[in-house]
């Protein structure tokens, strides 16, 4: 009997004991591994693809400059070179600006000797010119550092005076004035501008011809040449 209940418990002992190991394993396979929570993270901004196009810039660009016009095929003890003040302006787009220019020159004549009808004129008398040159178109290269090269065309309307004038009366008095008369012309421009410590101002240099023609004024067209230096600023 002391032994039939040895084995007895021996034998429960080894039945607890193997109900337990497979609970533990129960209960460890029942265990569910879950994947770690994702990362959220900004949406980055769209990246631009090469060769996409980019916005025209449209800036503005003027300057001041002063020339010396020389005339061509006239008589030069008569015909003097002379000063030419103007002021340019236009719409820059990189390498083309489109503007205008409007000036004022003279040139003064020496009358000395001159015979007109019979009478021999003395004296010097100033040969007036009023410019605006519209529409001018500039073409450039503007990516240099350092210069800034440039071509240039204008159409032309003068409107010159050379000592003629004319009375007009108001209501209460009569005024002498000067009358202007209009030519149409053409102007070529090739220069080079030097910019100053990448400042976006030059110094602007450059060669002009200008033609006219007979308009109202002149027997026959004309043409001259003239240096210019000036100063050139572009907003860029």
């Amino acid at each position: 009997m002391g032994k039939f209940a040895s084995v007895f418990v021996v034998s429960v002992l080894v039945l607890y004991a193997g109900g337990s190991t497979v609970s533990a394993q129960a209960g460890v396979s029942t265990r569910t591994a879950y994947p770690p929570p994702p990362m959220v993270s900004e949406t980055p901004p769209p990246v631009q693809e090469p060769g996409g196009k980019k916005p025209l810039q449209v800036s503005f660009t003027w300057g001041l400059g002063v020339g010396v016009p020389i005339f061509l095929d006239v008589p030069r003890d008569n015909v003097r070179p002379g000063a030419h003040v103007f002021f340019f302006g236009g719409a820059d787009f990189g390498f083309f600006i489109l503007g205008g220019t409007a000036g004022l020159q003279w040139n003064p004549i020496d009358l000395d000797g001159v015979e007109v009808s019979n009478i021999i004129l003395s004296g010097r008398q100033p040969l007036t010119r009023i410019q605006l040159s519209v529409p001018e178109v500039r073409f450039q290269i503007p990516d240099l550092k350092v210069v800034l090269p440039y071509i240039s065309g204008s159409f032309d309307m003068n409107f010159w005076n050379f000592s003629e004038t004319t009375v007009g009366c108001g209501y209460w008095y009569c005024s002498r004035y000067s009358v202007y008369r209009f030519t149409p012309g053409f102007t070529g421009k090739a220069g080079i501008a030097f910019n100053i410590k990448k400042s976006g101002v030059y110094i602007d240099t450059a060669f002009q011809y200008s033609f006219t023609g007979k308009g109202n004024f002149f027997e026959e067209s004309g043409w001259w040449l003239a240096p210019v230096i000036g100063v050139l600023v572009r907003t860029r």
